[in-house]
């Protein structure tokens, strides 16, 4: 039996590791024997590959691959460093990857090497790193994006694969609005001779209608003895490029928000193609609201995870609950939940009256989303679990989904990221798009550190009720269908499930 202390003890040294260096991945070379046997054997160790370990908690389920996919990278860069210093290059799609901002931890990374043996390890949850030998491709000049070592943006376009532009056309639509200066991709086709990819660039910029960009690339190739036979290599993927408002991208992140809300809408439109006008009798929306809070609260809070029990959610709302007087309230992160979603409710509430006195949801949503937010974790704060400071602004760390490949951006990239959001939300003329995708999109920014799956609910009721439609309850009982269509959508970028499972739910009436 493993004494706690000695399990204490070498948490202590592998910590002082992991946090001189950013992330939870530790050598075994780095820690004594006993020390890596003892974390590994009460599963403080994952084991990545031979003589690697990533650090957890130990009572994450068995198979959550939460930790892997948010330590996905930081692994890379440190195997790979350790391995090869600075001379690797990841391959060009990967070096997209990571241009892009791309959210799915890719299946396989494959890196290229100059010299050494080549390799193909198997690591966790179906991933894999491929390690190959080109002394004669191996790039002189490389890039470091995210620590890690990468092409040129321009050469990456040029490198990828011609079947690159028509399955992943969103990265490569993003990649090609990221570049600045059409001479530097001109510089780099000349410079190697690339003149298949000459062709393919300028067809690409001439679909996007980005005219100037291809005209100046093809005059370079003109001036050098190139004769460009441009070549549009989206071909049939996409019928027209969904970023085309942009010239230029400031953010990778915020460019595939928008990219996303303009190519699935029409998966949300194909499932709610009607439109609703307000409901005639407010007051009565109002009162329906209230007489299902306690049904909505159960089933939303069960969701997350929480244990909660209808008596509970009855003594919250009858304000039955009071940590002051009752030791067991105060310690029951369960009741505090429940206390958190009630006061929030109360605000979502109050926002929806607004709204039925005609006012416009999108705005609406952009000054008040905050607070309700706040609402949702102010009895945390008051019971002294977390900081006022928190409930100021959006996440300030990193985050992560379990069970999906989904990482969200990071937390650089949030405030831009809602920003687009609320843009397009008021750009949005269908209110079922609007709950929907803002929906959606919430969880994939994850804006919060926690109470994410709560605050996309309470959008997703809010904007129904701005077009008429019922609050719409997401019963527990449906979790796994409903974790699923999620999966699916981040995953296959296909939200035509989620929106039909949503449709599914709303089983109550028009309140009229």
């Amino acid at each position: 039996m493993d004494i706690p202390q000695s399990i204490a003890t070498a948490l202590e040294q592998v910590k002082k590791i992991t946090r001189a260096r950013g992330v939870d991945i530790i050598q075994s070379k780095e820690i004594k024997r006993a020390d890596r046997e003892v974390l590994a054997r009460t599963n403080w160790l994952q084991e990545i590959m031979k003589g690697w370990y990533m650090l957890v908690r130990p009572d994450v389920a068995v198979n959550d691959s939460a930790a892997w996919y948010a330590n996905f990278w930081d692994f890379l860069r440190v195997y790979l460093a350790e391995r090869f210093g600075e001379n690797y290059c990841l391959s060009a799609e990967s070096s997209l990857a990571l241009y892009t901002g791309a959210s799915l931890i890719p299946k396989q990374v494959i890196v290229v090497v100059p010299e050494g043996g080549s390799n193909n390890f198997t690591l966790l949850y179906d991933t894999s790193l491929l390690i190959y030998v080109d002394r004669k491709n191996f790039p002189s000049n490389r890039n470091i994006v995210n620590g890690l070592q990468v092409f040129s943006l321009e050469a990456a376009l040029c490198k990828v694969a011609p079947i690159y532009f028509k399955n992943n056309y969103e990265d490569a639509e993003i990649a090609l609005r990221l570049v600045k200066a059409p001479s530097e991709l001109s510089k780099t086709i000349i410079k190697n001779n690339w003149k298949s990819a000459g062709n393919r660039l300028i067809g690409a910029y001439q679909f996007l209608g980005e005219s100037t960009f291809a005209r100046i690339i093809k005059e370079d190739l003109d001036l050098v003895g190139f004769v460009a036979k441009p070549e549009n290599p989206f071909a049939k993927a996409i019928q027209e490029p969904y970023l085309f408002s942009y010239k230029r991208i400031r953010s990778p992140y915020s460019a595939r928000i928008e990219t996303l809300w303009e190519e699935k809408r029409g998966h949300i439109l194909a499932v709610f193609p009607e439109k609703y006008a307000l409901p005639k009798n407010a007051k009565k929306y109002l009162t329906h609201i209230d007489e299902i809070y306690i049904h909505d609260a159960y089933n939303s809070l069960s969701i997350e995870g929480y244990k909660v029990t209808l008596d509970l959610i009855e003594k919250v709302k009858c304000n039955k609950w009071n940590p002051d007087l009752n030791p067991e309230d105060h310690d029951t992160k369960n009741a505090l939940a429940a206390r958190g979603y009630y006061e929030a409710f109360q605000e979502v509430k109050k926002s929806v009256a607004k709204v039925l006195k005609g006012e416009k949801a999108a705005e609406i949503l952009v000054d008040d989303l905050q607070n309700w937010y706040r609402k949702l974790f102010l009895p945390n704060v008051q019971a002294g679990i977390i900081k006022v400071e928190q409930l100021i602004g959006y996440r300030n760390d990193r985050v992560h989904i379990r069970g999906s490949r989904h990482v969200p951006p990071p937390k650089d990239a949030v405030v831009d990221s809602m920003e687009t959001l609320f843009e397009c939300i008021k750009k949005e003329t269908h209110p079922a798009v609007q709950a929907v995708l803002g929906h959606y999109l919430l969880v994939f920014i994850h804006p919060y550190m926690d109470g994410n799956g709560r605050m996309a609910r309470f959008l997703m009721n809010f904007m129904f009720a701005g077009g008429g439609y019922p609050w719409t309850i997401i019963e527990n009982k449906n979790r796994k269908k409903y974790m699923q269509t999620l999966k699916i959508a981040d995953e296959e970028y296909n939200l035509k499930p989620l929106a039909e499972f949503i449709l599914h739910e709303m089983n109550i009436k028009m309140i009229n």
